[in-house]
């Protein structure tokens, strides 16, 4: 038996997802050029991913100092200023990250979009008017600190009570 060799011209790479016949060569050495540059990119992403996975984050030995606490004592953790004001803040930072990074998802959905644009609209609705109080508020500080230099023994209560 003979065995039969075929070379099939024409068609599309399967490796490379598109047609390779009918382009010029020029054509065909700028793709092979951008799948260069773009395995390249692929390279060092997961050089900086790979040290940031093998690395002790400083998150796991918080986590291994808080685990084996007892209810009791996590809540008097919770009691100190300086913990919780470091936790906040903390917690203020993930949020705003993890917010970044699902902005485009949520709005691209059906209901996050219509979300959105009713919290819009209710911002739109509501800044003037609390532009507007707050300028009054501050216009009425003012003139009670200008009044209270003439009159030291009122208070800010009794001067709102007397100008409105």
């Amino acid at each position: 038996m003979i065995p039969i060799n075929q070379v099939i011209l024409g068609g599309s790479d399967p490796l490379l997802g598109n047609s390779i016949v009918g382009n010029s060569l020029d054509e065909q050495l700028q793709l092979i050029e951008k799948y260069k540059q773009n395995l390249e990119a692929a390279k060092q992403l997961r050089q900086q991913v790979q040290p940031l996975q093998q690395q002790k984050l400083i998150w796991d030995d918080i986590d291994a100092e808080i685990n084996p606490m007892s209810e009791e004592q996590k809540s008097r953790l919770l009691q100190d200023e300086d913990y919780v004001d470091t936790y906040t803040r903390i917690q203020d930072m993930v949020q705003s990250e993890i917010l970044a990074l699902v902005k485009g998802r949520i709005e691209s959905s059906p209901e996050g979009k219509e979300l959105l644009e009713k919290q819009l609209k209710i911002v739109r609705k509501l800044k003037g008017k609390i532009i507007q109080e707050t300028n009054k508020e501050m216009e009425m500080f003012r003139r009670f600190r200008e009044f209270s230099k003439q009159n030291p023994e009122v208070t800010y209560e009794e001067f709102i009570k007397t100008n409105m």
